[in-house]
């Protein structure tokens, strides 16, 4: 099953039904033999076996016929599917940052690409993506970075936590990262992939759609979670991007976007594209949970429990463009955990306004919402649960 395109109907060739088959089993082995086999005949045994078999059998033809799909097709079949529109899974990517590099009085000279700094914790490591020219009298300059190794580890060093070089130059004072790295990530999942293979196809189009700008956007890299795409005027583009892990690109990843979207073959003649920010349309939320009085001992699971999926969802939209905030969504969340009576919850905006209904979010923008309490009572109404 996948979430992929939830208005697809999932196909089914075969009908898998246990009950069924082995009934079909009985009928006809009484048929042959004159005897309908009871609960405990021998033959059941056998009958049931083969029943359990046929539909094992019976799943695996529906889940290989499955695999032939865009929703429902997983790895390597979906690398397949990918080569009908050229379009290739992304490989795991490296993170990027910006590093600012200070000089002393000096008479010019090259910092070579893949020049190396290392990060705070002496093992992670960064190159240079290209040769930098340093004019004499040039005091400082800024060049993108990029970690070594693909993957996560080279995530999350704040500014300021990448300042040794590994190679001295003469004239480096210092050197430092200008904003926090970002952009590892590991390859790119099948849902992420299924869904630039379903909107590959604007690519093949001249007139700038805007899902071929989204297209070539989320191929920059496997980080990018989320693309939003829009017109402020004629003839300019504006894109913004989300990460996984819900955070801004930072300039380095932007300078990928832009690249990817730009050129003689991804850009009609006259069109001026941007990689700009989400703004974040922020709130509060508070929920707090009656729990019925024969639950009291699970109170505090419970409790976690509306956290921790409250979280998720919290997590999920600050990655969604145009994400409306729903509180009775939120509210919903911990109402059907069992043991609840009754969840209420409060959302209130950055202008301190208590969001009863919806809170509009355009493509322009994402929700950012900040759970600061979770709390419960117990109350004397009982659930009438017997727990027999």
């Amino acid at each position: 099953m996948t979430n992929r395109f939830p208005n697809i109907p999932e196909p089914q060739l075969v009908e898998v039904n246990y009950n069924a088959d082995l009934v079909s089993l009985k009928q006809r082995y009484q048929l042959g033999t004159g005897h309908y086999p009871g609960i405990n005949d021998p033959e059941t045994f056998h009958l049931e076996q083969i029943a359990y078999e046929k539909n094992e059998l019976k799943a695996l033809i529906n889940y290989e016929s499955k695999q032939n799909l865009l929703p429902f097709a997983e790895k390597e079949r979906l690398d397949n599917l990918g080569l009908l529109t050229e379009t290739e899974r992304l490989p795991a990517s490296k993170a990027r940052t910006v590093m600012a590099f200070t000089f002393t009085p000096h008479t010019g000279f090259v910092i070579a690409k893949g020049y190396q700094v290392i990060a705070v914790d002496n093992q992670t490591l960064f190159e240079t993506l290209e040769e930098v020219v340093v004019s004499a009298g040039t005091q400082s300059i800024q060049t993108s970075v990029e970690c070594i190794e693909t993957g996560l580890q080279g995530n999350g060093f704040l500014a300021g936590q990448i300042h040794q070089a590994v190679t001295p130059l003469d004239a480096l004072e210092r050197v430092a990262n200008t904003e926090t790295t970002q952009g590892g990530s590991e390859i790119e999942g099948d849902d992420d992939f299924a869904y630039r293979i379903y909107i590959s196809p604007s690519k093949f189009s001249v007139a700038g759609p805007y899902e071929a700008y989204e297209y070539f956007a989320r191929s920059s890299s496997s980080s990018i979670k989320n693309v939003s795409v829009w017109t402020p005027a004629p003839n300019e583009i504006e894109i913004s991007a989300i990460l996984q892990d819900g955070s801004l690109p930072n300039q380095a990843i932007k300078d990928l976007i832009n690249s990817e979207c730009s050129g003689d073959k991804r850009v009609p003649m006259g069109d001026l594209v941007r990689v700009v920010d989400a703004t974040d349309v922020r709130a509060t939320a508070s929920f707090h949970l009656q729990i019925f009085s024969d639950y009291a001992s699970l109170a505090e699971s419970i409790q976690m429990t509306a956290k921790t999926n409250i979280e998720a969802v919290i997590n999920t939209w600050k990655t969604q463009h145009g994400r409306d905030i729903v509180p009775a969504a939120l509210t919903s969340l911990a109402q059907r955990i069992e043991g609840v009576y009754l969840a209420k919850g409060a959302v209130t905006d950055s202008d301190g306004q208590v969001i009863t209904e919806t809170k509009p979010v355009t493509q322009k923008q994402r929700p950012l919402i900040t759970l600061t309490a979770v709390t419960f009572e117990v109350i004397t109404e009982s659930s009438q649960q017997t727990f027999e």
